[in-house]
């Protein structure tokens, strides 16, 4: 499988997960330098359980989607409709739930603002929702530019409305970040609208074929999910419940340039998940093996120099972007930095298993990895406060990375000696690169 063949994809895959980052950079000049920190911090806790929610939603309804969509078949009316059926229904349940319980939830994070911002909850995952099956759509037709524009709209959008609102000198509490990315949310979601138009066909009553194989496959892909958004976001909020939602701000001031590694794991689903899909439809086994092998070798190369900055340059790179704020976090950063090293593979596990079907696995797997991490949690946090949110993190992480491989090898089997072959890959592709650009200068 020639490397450069998706090349151009390929980019623009990268620069559509790049925009969580420079998004994340905006966060860091336009918010976290401005809010007070107890502003700062009910916003992170508000955001956490958005993007818990969404990512939930995502993984019950959307993931089905995303494999079902990619796969061989011209007509996929009544499983999209299942699919939006499943979301809507998913998040209009959890949305009354939480507002039922928002004020003694605000309690228990010691945060007497949650309760009142969580009113806008709803709102914020009403202004999402095209744009997430948009997004989805366009993944399982490989409409990655198309994907990118959409995307454009809300991480770029939402620091620009950040900018405007200082500048009208209205911007001083987290309340206003709720306004500026439900109006993001909802011209991304426009954007998607537009794009799919053509793809979107609904029915008001699906097959029960359709619905019933959404159903199945979501219910194991919500549970193993659930791991991952578990120990990607509910360290908050054990953090929160015992120390308080400044100590989330100082926590997440460090933890918003991990966004690297989600920019990662986020390009590998991107092709990995409809490629399995496609690969296993039509018994390719022997292709899927090159490219799970090379996405390993490739994407871990790639994370050596986020490591070296991460890890050697965090007390310069803390001061310059704080200016003297959140020092605290700085040995956080650099224990972060440790997780460039198995990030990539627990990426090219998880995507391919889900590619595959397998989400009965990916279920088993979360329910072992939630149970450590629940645990990681409730002992190093009280014992070491941010620094034993980090390990928690780290280690769960670290966890869910070698079960899903030992997973992953059942079905596509390789070893490490030819994983480290594909080398030779890099080096033909550097060497026909540096003799097309050679042949271009002349």
């Amino acid at each position: 499988m020639e490397l450069g063949r998706h090349l151009g994809k390929g980019i623009w895959g990268l620069a559509d997960k790049a925009l969580p980052v420079v998004y994340g950079l905006g966060y860091v000049l336009l918010v976290i330098r401005v809010l007070p920190e107890v502003e700062f911090g009910n916003w992170v806790l508000l955001q956490e359980i958005f993007l818990l929610v969404s990512g939930l939603a995502t993984a019950f309804a959307l993931n089905p989607l995303l494999k079902y969509a990619a796969e061989a078949g011209e007509d996929h009316r009544d499983t999209i409709s299942a699919a939006v059926l499943m979301n809507g229904g998913f998040l209009v349940t959890v949305s009354v739930l939480l507002n039922a319980f928002r004020q003694p939830l605000g309690m228990m994070f010691h945060s007497g603002g949650l309760g009142d911002l969580m009113v806008y909850l709803p709102a914020m995952l009403a202004a999402s929702f095209i744009r997430n099956l948009a997004l989805v759509l366009l993944q399982s037709r490989f409409m990655i530019r198309e994907q990118f524009y959409t995307d454009a709209v809300h991480f770029l959008g939402a620091p620009f409305l950040t900018w405007v609102w200082s500048r009208l000198h209205l911007f001083d509490q987290a309340l206003d970040l709720v306004f500026i990315n439900i109006l993001s949310l909802s011209c991304s979601s426009l954007v998607g609208l537009f794009y799919t138009r053509g793809i979107v066909r609904l029915t008001a009553r699906p097959a029960q074929g359709p619905l019933r194989k959404v159903w199945s496959y979501g219910v194991y892909s919500l549970g193993g999910i659930l791991s991952t958004l578990f120990s990607g976001r509910a360290d908050s909020f054990v953090l929160a419940a015992f120390t308080g939602p400044v100590q989330v701000a100082v926590y997440n001031s460090v933890k918003i340039f991990i966004r690297a590694y989600e920019m990662v794991t986020q390009v590998v689903q991107m092709f990995l998940l409809p490629g399995a899909s496609h690969f296993s439809s039509r018994g390719e086994t022997a292709s899927l093996k090159i490219v799970v092998e090379k996405s390993l070798l490739f994407g871990t190369v790639a994370m050596i120099p986020v490591f070296l900055i991460f890890f050697f340059l965090a007390e310069p790179l803390v001061l310059a972007v704080y200016q003297g704020r959140y020092l605290a976090g700085i040995p956080q950063l650099q224990l972060f930095a440790l997780m460039a090293f198995f990030i990539p593979a627990l990426a090219v596990a998880t995507s391919t298993l889900l590619g595959l079907g397998e989400a009965r696995i990916g279920f088993v797997l979360g329910i072992q990895t939630l149970a450590a991490a629940v645990i990681l949690y409730l002992v190093l946090i009280p014992l070491l406060g941010i620094t034993g949110a980090t390990l928690g993190y780290i280690l769960s992480s670290i966890a869910l990375c070698w079960l899903a491989m030992r997973q992953l090898r059942r079905f596509v089997p390789f070893t490490a000696g030819e994983v480290l072959r594909r080398w030779r890959d890099i080096d033909a592709y550097l060497r026909k690169l540096a003799a097309t650009t050679r042949g271009r200068q002349r």
